[in-house]
């Protein structure tokens, strides 16, 4: 049994508030815990965790990410995130046992930190939208954008799409069968999907739809009038946000037409008097903007140039201004902007299939309930499972822009999500014997 402390627990508890301060303090809080996990197990002899099949799989994944570091372009700054990667796992293993050992206490402990840090952040941005501010004083970092208290990283819909799912986990386990459940369910999809059309992230609004879709159909929390219910009052609350505000408008569907058609985006008014009828009058399309498509093409070729072990974690920043991968002058980025493609390009075709595969056993899972719940109408559906599942497929969905896949601050939201799946579905033997 691997041995935790109360400092344990209560990082555990504030992860959620410390991603809101940035990466430094959540990774320092990750780095932690894998330290006393890895000092646990080697004190407790608790080797039992390494002959796990999921845990080697990670390892082999690090280990070929770390040789394929060694001989890249720039060796030292790849190595500076392939060497240590495998911290994240030894975090999922403590997210684990964690949860393992004190349930339901460190459960109701930690929803109730996620829940006030959510409630938190939603109305900070929804007093942004408001009055201009935020409740620091911030004002908008961009006209059709908010941001609340990530500023100028302009993530704040980035973190409700992706840590809206763990709050309906923690909701589902702590709240279900109590008093007004149904109404305090409304209220989580309503204000959260709100919250992130507000925020101008488009790709943070598909996931959280796509979400909250895959929640109505597959579970049986609710009836299905009710399930309608809270899809036609979604849809008018979003329709109206559209119609009303001018700045949602103008980002979601003007601006969005103007970025299929090859323009690149505009930030104030007086740009987009001309903008939109200028790209109209463009007749090629690119995918999603001119910039994400010159990024896509730039790490394509890439993958042609190494198909199987690509160039190496971090090395797209690097190469992409290399005339033999340069598409345009808008070629250069930190990343490509698409999971998949940063994969292809940076770890070849081994890396991509391994994360690729996680997301098709995930939609393969989600479709055997669906068509159990078809075909069965006895069948019990475990809603948590499902809200689990629902996760790793809008975070790993193919067709959309996304963030740098190796960004501390995304993979610790993908590795704790992890690591409740693990204690969930015992994929690890927990208790070692």
């Amino acid at each position: 049994m691997i041995y935790f402390n109360n400092y344990v627990y209560f990082l555990i508890c504030i992860i959620p508030a410390l991603l809101v301060t940035g990466p430094f303090l959540s990774d320092l809080a990750v780095s932690i815990i894998a330290i006393i996990v890895a000092v646990s197990i080697i004190k407790k002899n608790n080797y039992f965790v390494f002959k796990n099949k999921y845990f080697i799989i990670f390892i082999v994944f690090n280990l070929f990410l770390i040789a394929r570091s060694i001989f890249a372009y720039d060796p030292i700054l790849s190595l500076k995130v392939t060497l240590f990667y495998f911290r994240f796992a030894l975090f999922s293993i403590g997210i684990a046992y964690c949860f393992y050992l004190l349930n339901p206490k460190i459960i109701k402990r930690f929803y109730y930190c996620l829940i006030i840090t959510f409630i938190i952040v939603v109305l900070d941005g929804y007093c942004q939208f408001i009055f201009g501010y935020n409740s620091l004083g911030q004002a908008r970092f961009h006209e059709y954008r908010l941001s609340g208290f990530f500023g100028p990283e302009l993530i704040l819909g980035s973190y409700v799409s992706k840590i809206f799912p763990m709050v309906m986990i923690s909701f589902l386990i702590v709240e279900e069968n109590k008093k007004y459940f149904f109404l305090k369910i409304v209220l989580l999809i309503l204000s959260s999907v709100l919250l992130v059309l507000l925020s101008g992230e488009r790709a943070a609004f598909f996931s959280i739809v796509l979400f909250c879709f895959i929640f109505l159909v597959l579970t049986d929390l609710v009836k299905f009038k009710f399930k309608i219910l809270i899809l036609v009052v979604t849809t008018l609350s979003l329709i109206t946000a559209i119609t009303f505000d001018e700045k949602t408008k103008s980002r979601f569907l003007d601006q969005t037409i103007y970025a299929f058609y090859g323009g690149k985006n505009y930030t104030t008014q007086e740009e987009k008097d001309t903008a939109l009828e200028e790209a109209k009058s463009n007749k090629q399309l690119v995918i999603f903007t001119h910039d994400t498509h010159s990024h896509y093409m730039s790490a394509y070729k890439m993958f042609l140039d190494n198909k199987l072990f690509g160039k190496g974690v971090k090395m797209f920043r690097k190469l992409c201004s290399k005339k033999e991968f340069e598409y345009d002058d808008w070629s250069c980025t930190s990343h490509p902007h698409n999971t998949y493609l940063q994969l292809l390009a940076e770890t070849g075709i081994l890396g991509f299939l391994l994360v690729f595969t996680i997301f098709i056993l995930c939609l393969i899972e989600l479709a055997k309930i669906f068509f159990k719940k078809i075909f069965n109408k006895k069948y019990s559906v475990d809603n948590v499972n499902i809200c689990l599942y629902g996760f790793f497929v809008i975070y790993l969905w193919p067709v959309m822009p996304t963030g740098n896949f190796f960004n501390n601050w995304l993979s610790i939201i993908l590795f704790f999500t992890s690591g409740f799946f693990i204690y969930r579905n015992n994929k690890i033997n927990l208790n070692g014997s």
